[in-house]
């Protein structure tokens, strides 16, 4: 049934009006099949019109994240395989570890819930029902450890631009992988690998934005949404998942192919942790400090209160 929604929509979305025998061909199913289906895009939120004689026309595009616009951008993917969607879950990340054996290739968990959504140092992630974007991205580089300093910084230019692009926001990052809007969190992810005698053979990304506010999100103070941050009420989603989707497979394959310095000075006109106050939490140590340079590896150069040099790779930062 999927196939025929994903199919529906993309030829609805290329024609004016479509008759129900036309879309039936096309797809090779029963009229009534092309009926039922409809009425599931317009339960996904699709306003679908059906005109006598002329057949049926899509007005506009839905305004909440779905299966069918998933699987749509994940059938033309050339990165990712295999889409996994859950209407509710305890995390998407504990669920990509529960079914890796399951596929060999690169996946995308998705659900519109988590009961027990987690972040960088187990701390809870947040997720109410129909608010954001929850996922996990499953991807097999087959690279040295090493050369996994620098994921993170190549996955936060591939939100942040996103966000940029489809919302006229100026997002930004907050190393190592933070996005934030107006000195607020948007969006937060959490890498986790499989290694393997220094070999990198899995990466589990999980990823979660704030698509709108919600009540347990204003509570915190320190978060905000998408659509909070916009003037007016419109935001495509279906455009942003589109571009999200790009935006990952491109900078994706430029982590496996190039190195940091190669994006560096486009993530530090994203960067927001420079020229001000930070408070930096290491395994080890709290200091406070002044963010002077992130280097080609990775390292983030900090000059504390008390004029030493710190190369930090893993820390917590408070702005």
């Amino acid at each position: 049934m999927l196939k025929t929604k994903t199919g529906i929509l993309s030829l609805l979305t290329e024609s004016d009006f479509i008759s129900g025998a036309e879309l039936a061909k096309q797809l090779g199913v029963s009229r009534t099949a092309i009926w039922k289906n409809i009425q599931k895009l317009k339960e996904d939120g699709y306003n679908i019109i059906a005109v006598t004689n002329k057949g049926y026309k899509l007005l506009e595009t839905s305004d909440r994240l779905n299966e069918t616009l998933l699987r749509a951008e994940i059938e033309k993917s050339e990165l990712f395989e295999t889409l996994i969607y859950k209407k509710t879950i305890d995390s998407t990340q504990n669920h990509a570890f529960r079914i890796l054996d399951q596929h060999d290739g690169n996946i995308v968990i998705v659900s519109g819930h988590q009961s027990q959504g987690r972040g960088r140092f187990k701390r809870e992630w947040l997720s109410p029902e129909a608010a954001g974007l929850y996922m996990s991205l499953v991807f097999r580089p087959n690279i040295s450890n090493h050369n996994m300093i620098v994921f993170n910084l190549f996955m936060s230019l591939a939100i942040s631009e996103t966000i940029r692009e489809t919302a006229g926001l100026n997002s930004g990052i907050k190393w190592p992988n933070d996005i934030f809007i107006n000195d607020k969190k948007v969006c937060g992810f959490l890498t986790e690998v499989i290694s393997t005698d220094n070999i990198v053979d899995t990466i589990v990304c999980g990823v979660g934005i704030n698509i709108k506010q919600s009540e347990e999100t204003q509570k915190l103070g320190t978060a905000t949404a998408i659509r909070d941050e916009l003037s007016e009420d419109h935001f495509d989603v279906n455009h942003f998942i589109g571009i999200l989707f790009k935006k990952i497979e491109f900078y994706y394959g430029k982590f496996l192919s190039e190195p940091f310095s190669t994006i560096k000075e486009h993530w530090l006109e994203h960067a927001v942790i420079f020229n001000r106050e930070l408070k930096i939490t290491t395994v080890n140590e709290t200091f406070k400090g002044k963010a002077l340079d992130i280097t080609d590896e990775g390292y983030l150069v900090i000059l504390t209160d008390d004029h030493n040099i710190h190369k930090v790779i893993s820390a917590d930062i408070e702005i």
